[in-house]
């Protein structure tokens, strides 16, 4: 679900839109003002303390204190107002729409720590929502942007190295205590131009584990 808290997993199937299921599912404001327009953490940053998981073609949405509901669940339109504390309506997208940018959001834990350490505070790398977490195999800070253009295997998925991550908000709110902190967005800004991971498309899709190698094509 768009916006909701981030999973880590084992594995991951990956296909030509990205990693299967990823923000399949996202909510859109039903208020009078922003009818018809998606409805992210951005405007409503208690939505990262939600989690949801799809189940036989439906997804389980999980709030804050434990509450569940189905999305075919007779009640759910109400249910998941009520959840969230605001008008909405759900809105079901295969094709990729959802993504903010491209379908995969790759980042090196070297550069985590690196500006978590510039930045002297703990930064968890969560804040990035990335799908593909790098780390150990003697990488250095920030070389991912160097990458642009090129290819790299990792499980059974070739992906291409597209575009820098230009941030938005996101990343100034805690995932755990939901805290705001601007200050973090603007230093990432002054200090890296506003990017923070690459972005990237899948060549050949196929699955990842956890501990898979990540190895350049060529």
């Amino acid at each position: 679900m768009k916006s909701f808290r981030g999973e880590r997993v084992n594995s991951l199937r990956f296909n030509g839109g990205g990693p299967e299921h990823d923000r399949e599912f996202m909510l859109v404001d039903d208020s009078e003002l922003r009818r018809g327009k998606r409805l992210t953490a951005r405007e409503l940053h208690g939505l990262l303390g939600f989690s949801a998981t799809y189940e036989d073609g439906a997804v389980a949405v999980v709030a804050p204190d434990g509450t569940r509901v189905r999305s075919d669940d007779a009640d759910f339109a109400t249910r998941i107002r009520d959840m969230v504390g605001h008008p909405l309506t759900l809105h079901e997208d295969t094709s990729g729409a959802n993504h903010d940018d491209s379908d995969v959001l790759v980042i090196n834990m070297e550069s985590a720590r690196a500006l978590a350490q510039e930045y002297g505070e703990t930064r968890s790398y969560r804040r990035f929502r990335p799908n593909i977490v790098l780390d150990g195999a003697g990488a250095t800070p920030y070389v991912e942007l160097t990458w642009i253009g090129k290819r790299f295997t990792v499980g059974g998925v070739e992906i291409e190295a597209s575009a820098p991550n230009l941030r938005c908000a996101i990343p100034t709110v805690d995932p755990d205590t939901l805290e705001v902190d601007p200050k973090f967005l603007r230093f990432i800004v002054e200090k890296h131009d506003g990017i923070f991971g690459v972005y990237c498309r899948v060549i050949k899709g196929g699955t990842i584990h956890e501990g898979d190698q990540w190895n350049a094509v060529g």
